[in-house]
């Protein structure tokens, strides 16, 4: 088997995924759920008020 270059390397790597305990796993669990729950949770809550009524 031939030598792998650094950018074939960088790109198998990306493809495998993120281990979810490492420091960046958590790091993107915890945006994904900041954004799941949170944004939704914030528009219903201060979201725009009926001035028609």
């Amino acid at each position: 088997m031939r030598q792998l270059h650094n950018i074939e390397m960088v790109i198998i790597n990306a493809v495998q995924g993120v281990e979810l305990f490492s420091p960046l796993g958590i790091l993107i669990f915890t945006i994904g759920i900041v954004f799941t729950v949170g944004l939704p949770v914030v528009m219903i809550k201060y979201g725009k008020k009926d001035s028609d009524l």
